[in-house]
């Protein structure tokens, strides 16, 4: 990670981080990159049973943070809270409040905090944390709501989309107590994201509190080694950091495949169009996706279509004088396809 000019380092879950809380004191402490800016950390404050642990956790982190070497860039340090609906069923809104309180104490604070929640109709854990701090919750705005605690001290909740795909199906979704509002929807949610030119390419957009659309790429780095970006390579092909020698080999590997490079330059809506003519379920896909980050995976989750959008990407490059091709090669692919697309026309005939 430190070769790849960080603007933001992001230590994530998908899980908790804070599971290991030596390997996040050692990236707070480590991370680097000559243009970074934040070290941002995000936890659903699990850790925070009672105030002794809390104390202790986030007063290493800190330490960590404090105790970076003098050559390293002096990056802020934020920690972001992971609390919605489903995070408060399994572990309330105290653990949360600790963490905001504590970072309330002198010498903490500089330290950054905000929460991020999911937008959904009939959830109240943004004003049971808000009561639970005595502080003072602002309407809507911008996806955002500010909750004012006594201190003086303003802290952000800022609510994205609910990511069905992964946590629970509609049908689940509909036997809770919570449902999915209009600005949820990924064609409603995704116009915040676009760009003066109408468009929202995730691979250069940070998707945070404040939008900022990136000179670079928003990266991925699993943690099966898997090295991704955003929403903007096919997720079948990605160089592996154990595998792999530095940044610039791979990313050299993730620009040899024109599907990521049409998705850097264009985004999956586009890709959805563009597939649209032999897949004509790609554009329902990106209507109804929810979950602004999850319709590359839909689009090419099988060899046929991943072999077309390659195709069709690969044309569009060598007509714009962007590459070459073997036309002899590319009618064998294109040959390829028909058969495969005539046997599965053929089976489902059949069956």
């Amino acid at each position: 990670m430190n070769g790849m000019g960080l603007w933001k380092a992001v230590l994530s879950g998908g899980g908790e981080p804070m599971v290991e809380p030596e390997f996040c004191e050692r990236f707070v402490n480590e991370i680097d990159s000559p243009n970074l800016e934040e070290i941002e950390l995000i936890t659903s404050a699990h850790f925070a049973a009672d105030e002794d642990e809390t104390r202790r956790r986030v007063r290493s982190l800190v330490d960590a943070w404090r105790t970076r070497p003098s050559n390293l860039a002096q990056a802020n340090f934020t920690i972001r809270i992971s609390l919605d609906w489903f995070h408060a069923q399994r572990i309330g809104v105290e653990p949360a409040a600790r963490v905001i309180r504590l970072l309330g104490e002198e010498g903490l604070q500089d330290v950054g905090c905000y929460v991020r929640s999911v937008l959904l109709d009939g959830d109240t854990t943004t004003e049971k944390l808000a009561k639970s701090l005595g502080g003072q919750l602002t309407e809507m705005d911008d996806y955002q709501r500010k909750i004012l605690l006594p201190d003086g001290r303003t802290i952000l909740v800022y609510f994205k989309n609910l990511i069905v795909e992964g946590r629970m199906n509609q049908r689940k979704l509909s036997r809770l107590p919570i449902s999915l509002p209009e600005q949820s929807r990924a064609d409603v949610f995704g116009k915040r994201f676009e760009s003066s030119q109408g468009k929202n390419v995730p691979a250069r957009t940070y998707n945070g509190p404040q939008v900022r659309h990136l000179e670079g790429l928003a990266c991925l780095i699993e943690d099966d080694g898997k090295v991704r970006i955003l929403e903007g390579n096919d997720p079948h092909r990605s160089p592996n950091v154990r595998q792999t020698d530095g940044w610039s080999e791979a990313i050299e590997y993730l620009y040899a495949d024109p599907i990521t490079v049409y998705l850097v330059d264009n985004g999956p809506q586009d890709l959805a169009k563009l597939m649209a003519d032999a897949f004509p379920d790609s554009v329902r896909m990106a209507a109804d996706t929810n979950q602004l980050y999850h319709l590359t995976e839909l689009l090419l989750a099988d060899p046929d279509r991943r072999l077309y959008a390659t195709l069709r990407t690969l044309e569009l490059h060598v007509a714009e004088g962007r590459v070459t091709a073997d036309q002899q090669v590319v009618d064998r692919a294109w040959a390829l396809f028909s058969e495969h697309a005539k046997r599965d026309t053929d089976a489902a005939e059949r069956g």
